[in-house]
C-alpha cells in the first residue's frame, strides 16, 4: 500500500454529451454551501475532525495499538492501487512505516445517519520508505460506527489527490 501512495495517482476525465449537458443546464441550481473553513464548525465536524486526526496521530506515532481503536474487527480498506487490506492487513503494513508524518490539510466533511458516519477529509502522509522520502496528499472517505459509545472505522476508500 505504501508503494502505491508513493508511484499512484491517477486522474479521471469526465466528459458530457451533448444531451447531458443541455439537461443539466435546465435543472435547477442548488446553494453553494458555506465552506467549514468560514464559518463555526458544527459538533458531527468537531467530532469527527477529532476522530480523523487522532487517527492520524497514532500513524504517525507509530501506535498501532491506539490505531487499532478505531477500527472495527470487519474492518477493510480499499486503497488507492484497487487492492484492499483488512484489520490485521493494515495494522501490520502501517506497523512497518518508519517516521511518517500525518497532518489534516482539508476540512472533514460530515454525514452522519444516526450510529453511523460517512466523513471525507484529505490528508498529507510524509515521511520515508524504501530509503526515499515521499510526500503525498491522500483523500479518505470513512465510514464510521458507533459500537459500544465509540466511533470506529468500518470501510476507507481512499485515492491520491495531485499536489
Amino acid at each position: 500500500m505504501k508503494n502505491s501512495l508513493l508511484f499512484c495517482g491517477a486522474a479521471a476525465l469526465l466528459t458530457l454529451s451533448a444531451s447531458q449537458l443541455a439537461a443539466s443546464a435546465t435543472e435547477p441550481r442548488r446553494p453553494t454551501p458555506t465552506p467549514a473553513a468560514s464559518r463555526a464548525l458544527t459538533p458531527d465536524e468537531q467530532l469527527f475532525t477529532s476522530l480523523v486526526e487522532q487517527v492520524g496521530a497514532a500513524i504517525s506515532k507509530g501506535d498501532m495499538t491506539a490505531l487499532g481503536r478505531y477500527m472495527t474487527p470487519n474492518y477493510v480498506h480499499y486503497n488507492p492501487s484497487n487492492s484492499s487490506g483488512n484489520r490485521a492487513e493494515d495494522l501490520a503494513y502501517v506497523g512497518s512505516w518508519s517516521a511518517t508524518t500525518v497532518r489534516l490539510v482539508s476540512p472533514v466533511r460530515v454525514n452522519r445517519y444516526g450510529n453511523t458516519a460517512i466523513t471525507v477529509a484529505t490528508s498529507t502522509f510524509s515521511g520515508e520508505a524504501e530509503g526515499k522520502a515521499f510526500k503525498n496528499n491522500i483523500q479518505m472517505m470513512i465510514a464510521w460506527v458507533l459500537r459500544d459509545g465509540q466511533w470506529q472505522m468500518a470501510v476507507v476508500q481512499s485515492k491520491v489527490m495531485p499536489a
